[in-house]
């Protein structure tokens, strides 16, 4: 993600906002459901309401904010439903993925995703989520590189970012991370035996796992996102 200074403000204001915000909301900040006042960023970030409004705008576009006329904005809820609905497009495309990821991964490839695992668990292990966070991202992508259908990776980078937010709030479950790396592991040997069915099938257990650890975390713990689960 990139990380934005308030003392240190770009010449284009509007993206340099915008960045600012959206760096907010994907790291749960700003909480879901939360309202956010342009007023309460115009000291604070020491710019005018212009560049703020601009951005609210193209956040709502790519619904992360949720415009209510006459009331305000809203940062876009993350219900129960929103989470099975990105994991279930995310099993749709990462397993299909999977299995065509076995048949073409270099023996270099696989050296690779070795080393992510290990990066996976040398940060857990250390208490670094952030970098954790980082090489999970990288270790799912590792899959989508080999898909050559233009208009589905399209779609999933339209998606990355609500997917991101999901991804923030997993790192608060501490046996999600913990069966992650597992279920990586075991991801990674059925492809080291080149068997796609078997690591397709593996990869869409995982994600299913994460969907519902997630959301037996969400029901476990109370959050004040403005609205119910």
């Amino acid at each position: 993600m990139v990380t934005n200074s308030v003392n240190s403000k770009p010449s284009s204001l509007n993206d340099w906002t915008y960045s600012y915000l959206k760096e907010k909301i994907l790291n749960l900040e700003f909480k879901p459901g939360q309202q956010l006042h342009i007023e309460d960023f115009i000291d604070e970030l020491e710019i005018s309401r212009t560049p703020i409004r601009e951005a609210f705008l193209r956040l709502a576009n790519e619904s992360l904010l949720d415009i209510k006329p006459r009331v305000g904005y809203f940062v876009s809820q993350m219900t129960i439903d929103d989470i099975r609905d990105l994991f279930e497009v995310r099993e749709m495309v990462e397993t299909w993925a999977t299995r065509k990821a076995a048949e073409v991964l270099s023996e270099n490839d696989l050296v690779e995703l070795r080393k992510l695992l290990g990066e996976s668990t040398a940060a857990v292990n250390s208490g670094i989520l952030d970098k954790y966070l980082e090489v999970d991202i990288e270790f799912h992508g590792y899959f989508q590189k080999h898909i050559k259908n233009k208009r589905m990776l399209e779609f999933m980078e339209s998606i990355q970012d609500l997917t991101y937010r999901e991804r923030v709030l997993s790192l608060q479950s501490k046996e999600n991370v913990r069966d992650t790396l597992v279920e990586h592991k075991r991801i990674l040997e059925a492809l080291i035996d080149r068997d796609g069915n078997q690591a397709a099938w593996l990869m869409g257990e995982h994600l299913n796992n994460v969907c519902n650890r997630l959301i037996k975390h969400l029901y476990s713990e109370v959050y004040s996102y403005g609205k119910k689960l």
